[in-house]
């Protein structure tokens, strides 16, 4: 009996360590959609197409080291759930960084930049190959890579701040901090409020304001955006993007317009625009299936284009 209590007690001693540290978590998601696309160029065909939408795949976890300070890290992948092979695994957001209690968290890594997270839930066709406002010439969606980045906690319960300093490590000259995006956001029960900014972050400067209000199932949404590109040509855009959606037991509609304009020479301009509206049927909190139907039409010297959409598909996520 001493010696079953003694084997007990020295295999309690050799997992305790192993134990220590929280198991990572590993979660995905996979969207796919059948697609119908009609555009009026010339020479172009009515399309079917099966696509993935940002589906992914990830591994994230936290590990407890004093009172105060916990690391965070995560790992994810793109996963083209339409196709075997080919571009799977392609790099997506990754970090490692330091959490203190009170004073926020610090992470290294290539990871989403402040202007892009302060969308909020504005795009209600968010990943969609085709309808996602990064597809009609909103700009500014990018991930960081060699992001210094820091997020503050929760100020009195509702303000927030969101920085990223890009060492020019590719540039003649390299700083601590050549590229700065960063938001700063309100954020309560009903009313989510953003201003973001990048400033020389991959050749472009951008100024973004983003609201929302929620009232009970109804929520209503904007974006406004001006933005430089600079270096061999210099663009200005100006863009916005008003959305709405209700959720009706398993049901949510949503409806979205967009606009954007760029300047691409002083006598050239190119403007996309963009109706649509979608349904979705939540089976659950995990899985979904939905449709949607929207119009672009994209405006230049040359003359404007006009495609419809129209697709379906379902999203799960583990």
């Amino acid at each position: 009996m001493k010696r079953n209590l003694l084997a007990l007690a020295v295999g309690a001693a050799v997992l305790l360590p192993l134990t220590a540290q929280a198991a990572p978590t590993v979660y995905g998601r996979l969207n796919l959609s059948v697609d119908y696309m009609d555009s009026d160029a010339a020479a172009m065909e009515p399309q079917w197409n099966v696509n993935s939408n940002a589906s992914r795949i990830g591994v994230k976890g936290n590990e407890k080291l004093s009172d105060d300070f916990t690391a965070v890290y995560k790992a994810e992948w793109t996963v083209n759930g339409d196709v075997a092979g080919g571009g799977d695994l392609s790099g997506r957001e990754r970090y490692v960084g330091l959490k203190h209690s009170s004073l926020g968290t610090i992470r290294l890594g290539a990871i989403d930049s402040p202007l892009k997270t302060s969308e909020d839930m504005v795009d209600v066709f968010n990943d969609n190959v085709n309808l996602d406002m990064s597809a009609n010439g909103v700009s500014g969606q990018n991930r960081l890579n060699n992001s210094i980045n820091y997020v503050s906690p929760k100020i009195l319960d509702v303000f927030g701040a969101n920085i990223t300093f890009v060492p020019g490590e590719t540039q003649a000259e390299n700083h601590l901090g050549d590229g700065i995006s960063a938001a700063f956001s309100y954020e309560d029960d009903n009313l989510y409020l953003s201003a973001a900014f990048d400033s020389d972050v991959l050749g472009m400067d951008a100024t973004r304001l983003v609201g929302r209000y929620k009232m009970n199932e109804f929520s209503i949404a904007g974006l406004v955006q001006k933005a430089e590109t600079h270096g061999v040509s210099n663009t200005d855009e100006d863009s916005f993007v008003l959305s709405a959606s209700y959720d009706m037991d398993k049901l949510t509609f949503r409806g979205e317009i967009l606009s954007a304009k760029a300047d691409l020479t002083a006598t050239t301009e190119m403007k996309t625009s963009l109706i649509g509206v979608g349904l979705d049927y939540n089976f659950t909190q995990s899985t979904k299936v939905y449709g949607n139907l929207a119009s672009q039409k994209v405006e230049v010297p040359a003359g404007d284009t006009t495609t419809m959409y129209l697709g379906g598909g379902i999203e799960t996520r583990f």
